[in-house]
């Protein structure tokens, strides 16, 4: 991709602004070497994208996911369209949304002949130009090479891809403390925090949380406790990123004003100069690819919104072949937890049989049946996923080369807010 830039070798920067009215939606585009902003009126109402908004929202709740298709909606194009007037490939694009398009993958819609626009262009998110300001202006660490990784605390749903995730960053980054099972707990957290060293990476790969009668409870579920929106604005954290792998990190209340409350302001707010959040509940083995990739890219020096498009980019490409090898790395890498290895068999299991492959996918279950240490739960679902297997019809156009994760439903719910460097 051409990155294109204007001074000092910084990429080009547009921010496009949005604003629902009553009858008709307002594109504002600013770039540095623009006299004034640019504006279009777009004739659409307010109650109608909230319509489709609801429409797109349910549809990622069914377990079928088909975003690509919805993602091809003529208005959502119109909201976009714009977007490629300002920015050439490879500029950096600054979306701020309003109302409930805070809830779209903008940066998903196709664009110039179907690409998705983060696809041409790394896309950063920010609540308010005001918020992006106090982000920027915190730009006063930029090393990479510390991590705090909060991961898998207890629960009824063991996250096994996010303990996984958490011992291959921590190999990717170099040098990082892994808090893990009960050590994932808000009172090592805070410990870990205030050490002398700080940490310039904050991740957690937990089970996050959103309240709509109380939105400053919503959090991220922890070993004691929730850790909550509350809990973050009252602590410091001078780190360059928090990236949040949980359910649904990124949603807010919309309030009067379109004053956001919720999870990423309170990061922002706390300290830290970006978050890496996600706009609806995710797949564990998509997530673990992206994240892998997302973080080499920062290892390797590339920016934040770089590198997060082409970890984007990369996981849309993953064929069978390539994610097999990375589920059957990661089952090797948990060996010795039997929670953790009879979910990430399962997983591996159903790739196999959506590649093809029943009989391996069957006998990848069989012998996992036998792992010490299972509980009813991990045999009762290793025999219901078997059975699922075993009634299914053969799949058809998949094979070793083809595509798994294509669908914007992977790897579109993962937006960069705040510093884009």
């Amino acid at each position: 991709m051409r990155e294109a830039t204007g001074t000092e070798g910084m990429p080009r920067i547009v921010l496009v602004e949005y604003f629902l009215s009553e009858e008709r939606a307002l594109v504002f585009g600013v770039t540095a070497d623009s006299p004034e902003a640019d504006l279009v009126s777009v004739p659409l109402a307010r109650t109608e994208v909230r319509a489709l908004a609801r429409e797109i929202r349910a549809g990622l709740g069914t377990g079928r996911p088909d975003l690509r298709a919805a993602l091809r909606d003529e208005r959502l194009a119109r909201l976009v369209e714009p977007v490629t007037r300002w920015a050439r490939p490879g500029d950096l694009v600054y979306l701020v949304p309003h109302d409930v398009l805070h809830l779209l993958p903008l940066h998903a819609v196709p664009v110039d002949g179907g690409i998705p626009l983060a696809r041409r262009n790394p896309v950063v998110v920010t609540p308010s130009a005001a918020v992006l300001q106090y982000c920027l202006a915190k730009r006063t660490n930029r090393r990479r090479d510390t991590a705090l990784i909060i991961a898998d605390p207890p629960s009824e749903r063991p996250l096994a891809f996010a303990r996984e995730q958490a011992y291959a960053i921590a190999e990717t980054l170099g040098p990082a403390r892994v808090l893990v099972g009960e050590a994932a707990s808000r009172t090592d957290l805070r410990a870990a925090l205030a050490a002398p060293e700080a940490p310039a990476i904050l991740h957690f790969g937990a089970h996050g949380a959103f309240d709509p009668a109380e939105p400053m409870r919503s959090g991220i579920e922890l070993a004691d406790g929730r850790l909550t929106a509350q809990d973050i604005l009252g602590m410091t954290l001078d780190v360059d990123l928090v990236t949040l792998v949980a359910c649904e990190t990124g949603i807010s209340d919309r309030r009067p004003g379109d004053e956001l409350i919720g999870l990423t302001r309170a990061l922002l707010y706390a300290g830290a100069s970006s978050a890496l959040v996600t706009l609806w509940r995710v797949d564990e083995l998509s997530t673990s690819i992206l994240l892998r990739d997302f973080y080499a890219a920062l290892a390797g020096g590339i920016p934040k919104a770089e590198a997060l498009r082409q970890a984007q980019d990369r996981l849309a490409e993953r064929t069978f072949a390539e994610v097999l090898a990375h589920a059957r790395e990661s089952r090797r890498r948990l060996a010795g937890e039997p929670a953790a290895t009879a979910a990430l068999a399962g997983d591996e299991a159903r790739l196999l049989a959506r590649a093809g492959d029943p009989d391996a996918a069957r006998r990848l279950l069989a012998g996992t049946l036998r792992t010490p240490g299972l509980t009813a739960a991990d045999l009762r679902m290793l025999r219901v996923t078997e059975k699922r297997i075993t009634l299914a019809a053969p799949a058809a156009g998949a094979g070793a080369g083809s595509p798994v994760f294509d669908d914007p439903y992977y790897w579109a719910p993962f937006v960069l807010v705040g510093d884009w460097y």
